[in-house]
């Protein structure tokens, strides 16, 4: 036997406003012209969550205690949070929390540090022009190799 066609949602409004009138389901099939399975199921439906794949093994709170701890330490490592919140999960699930929360992996860029003399030309730089208009500190070229666009220093 064959499966019957399926209500529309304006046909299972209809169904439900004719039940609360009072009709009865012999009434109800003269006025829609439908079975009176039809109207059972129109009555019972209810939409259903979509529910595909497997279950999360985390839950929405420990979602949010791994994104906290990575953004309260953002060099921290996935196996470092998974060991330290004890977490049922592999690393892998982790990371993937993280990218669900935005916080993808990046590595630092490595900068070399700055020694005391070379602080102490800037500071005497600075003294030096400090009193300079904005005209001339448009005129200077900086290529100090920074991704910021050439505009003059803020003392």
């Amino acid at each position: 036997m064959g499966r019957s066609r399926h209500c529309s949602e304006e046909q299972r409004t209809l169904i439900k406003k004719l039940f609360g009138e009072g009709k009865t389901y012999k009434e109800v099939q003269k006025i829609i012209g439908c079975s009176a399975k039809m109207i059972s199921n129109a009555l019972k439906w209810r939409a259903k969550p979509e529910t595909r794949g497997r279950k999360r093994k985390t839950t929405i709170k420990m979602d949010r205690r791994i994104t906290r701890m990575a953004k309260a330490q953002p060099m921290i490592s996935s196996r470092m949070i998974k060991d330290s919140l004890e977490l049922p999960v592999s690393t892998v699930t982790v990371r993937r929390r993280l990218c669900e929360a935005n916080l993808f992996t990046r590595i630092p860029r490595k900068v070399p540090l700055l020694k005391k003399r070379h602080v102490q030309k800037r500071l005497q730089f600075a003294k030096e022009h400090i009193n300079w208009p904005k005209e001339k500190w448009r005129n200077i070229l900086w290529t100090d190799e920074s991704k910021t666009t050439s505009s003059p220093p803020r003392f």
